[in-house]
């Protein structure tokens, strides 16, 4: 009955915004219908749809917009608006299990897959809709659907992919410590929004089990697979769509990093944006009717390679970075290696610490701190003179002398000595001013498991990509703990861990630097 509540004040809402966001000028004195309708999937459920129809006559490209994650029809009204308005037959549609939608949530599983394809079956037989003109588009849930969907469909000419994922494994575990919080995040607004199937509810559990047997890892592994449009990358690139990908630097859920590999691995047209803030900050003020500069990309995305209407997007270099802090101009290249910087590397002074503690070094709240980064400009901070140097290990660089540009992936190497055989370090990169408040650039764990205490440990640090500007006056500072609550640690006792060399930070950079 709730959940049937929310449908209801949903579509409300819907009919709202449509009345009252203000129409782009392509078609907008012919204008489109609007319906809401049950799509019959082959297995017997129903998909829960709104479709948006040009009433000038076609046949029209087409636009299929797949809910987030907890999403329904009309969570995507506006853009859907928007494209109908641009002359797009649009089918806004929630993922099954979610919303309107019947079944239950497959996590990109085949049913999910399939779904997109009886969603275009349905479109070219009750619209008037040009089959030879197709995209495909989604933010998460609806991204990353997509984007499989397309080797599934030969059909889909175009995929705008909004902070979706690759390798669904690398995106819930990295360098054997998982995302706890974020997990937690996923799976208790799955159960409050939708229905689960009883393989994705296990799967999820095992996930947040504080302590996960090397079965139980095994199986989340071979559950993600299928579930990663990497694996499909074959499948995507003998099908060649169009495909956009726009990534938040600071992804808590999905890291740019594997969306910077599928990039250089797609064959076919291509072109990805990367901009500050976290999951689904970049597009979401678009879903509220703002100006948005990320749907923008979309709209001229799906102009040029599925309406053939516009294509000046093609001519400009397809990859565009937006450098922290705040939102500064963006930087354009032909690729990606011309984006990222030259390594120059910083040996780092033995130090030690005591494990079992955090510290005010922390990675920030899933979805909110970076989020609230997109909206100020300024990213999370810490004070570093309040940073246990007993719990925490702290490296300094002295005060640049003029600005320093990184772009890339920072790189880390840190011999340590553990007194216990399992453990988690967690590094941290701060731009710290002349009054010790460090601006979090960024993060990553590390966790070893059956290591022969007292024996040296490389740990090898590979951080997600970014663009970061640190002003001249302030310096670059490292941080090792062991604590952090966005992780499921390994962290179990207290004791000495000790860093010796050979340890370093290499720092990707451009320009101007001291």
């Amino acid at each position: 009955m709730i959940r049937r509540a929310k449908w209801v004040v949903h579509r409300v809402l819907a009919v709202v915004l449509l009345s009252a966001v203000v129409a782009a000028p392509a078609v907008a004195a012919e204008g489109f219908t609007t319906r809401f309708v049950t799509v019959p999937a082959a297995d017997g459920i129903g998909l829960g749809a709104m479709v948006l129809e040009p009433r000038a006559p076609g046949p029209h490209p087409v636009a299929v917009l797949i809910s987030a994650w907890g999403g329904g029809s009309t969570q995507n009204v506006v853009p859907a608006k928007n494209l109908a308005d641009r002359g797009y037959v649009v089918v806004a549609y929630g993922a099954r299990g979610f919303g309107e939608s019947g079944g239950q949530v497959e996590v990109a599983g085949a049913a999910d897959i399939a779904d997109v394809s009886t969603v275009l079956d349905w479109t070219l037989a009750n619209t008037d809709a040009d089959p030879a003109r197709i995209g495909v588009g989604g933010v998460s849930y609806g991204a990353g659907i997509g984007l499989i969907a397309a080797g599934a469909d030969a059909r889909i000419k175009a995929v705008a992919s909004l902070s979706g994922w690759s390798d669904l494994a690398e995106s819930l575990s990295q360098n054997e410590t998982r995302h706890g919080l974020a997990g937690l995040v996923l799976y208790l607004s799955g159960k409050a929004n939708g229905e689960l199937s009883p393989e994705t509810d296990t799967m999820l559990t095992k996930f947040l089990t504080p302590h996960l047997s090397d079965a139980d890892s095994a199986a989340i592994i071979e559950w993600s697979k299928p579930r990663s449009p990497s694996t499909h990358l074959d499948r995507i690139n003998a099908n060649h769509p169009a495909v956009l990908t726009i990534q938040t630097w600071s992804e808590t859920v999905f890291p740019p990093d594997q969306m910077v590999e599928l990039h250089q691995n797609l064959t076919g047209a291509k072109r990805a944006e990367f901009l500050p803030g976290d999951h689904a900050s970049a597009e979401s003020g678009g879903l509220l009717g703002l100006p948005s500069e990320t749907w923008n990309s979309v709209y001229r995305w799906f102009d040029a390679h599925v309406a053939g209407t516009d294509d000046s997007i093609t001519r400009e270099n397809p990859i565009v970075t937006r450098a922290r802090p705040g939102m500064q101009a963006p930087e354009t290249f032909p690729n990606w290696e011309a984006a990222v910087g030259s390594p120059s590397r910083w040996e780092l002074a033995p130090a030690e610490l005591t494990t079992g503690r955090d510290t005010p070094a922390n990675g920030g709240v899933p979805l909110a701190t970076y989020s609230l980064e997109a909206l100020t400009g300024d990213p999370p901070t810490a004070f570093l003179p309040l940073v246990s140097k007993r719990d925490a290990a702290i490296w300094q660089q002295a005060p640049l002398t003029s600005p320093m540009r990184i772009r890339g992936a920072l790189t880390a190497q840190l011999t340590a000595t553990p007194s216990a055989r399992n453990g988690t370090v967690i590094a941290y990169v701060y731009d710290v001013d002349q009054f010790g408040v460090g601006r979090l650039i960024n993060y990553l764990p590390y966790s070893w498991k059956n290591a022969e205490p007292g024996s040296p440990l490389r740990m090898d640090f590979e951080f997600s990509p970014t663009a970061y500007t640190v002003p001249a006056g302030h310096r670059l500072a490292l941080v090792t703990d062991t604590k952090d609550p966005l992780f499921l640690d390994w962290t179990t006792e207290e004791g000495p861990l000790t860093f010796s060399a050979p340890s370093w930070l290499d720092i990707p950079t451009k320009g101007s630097q001291g």
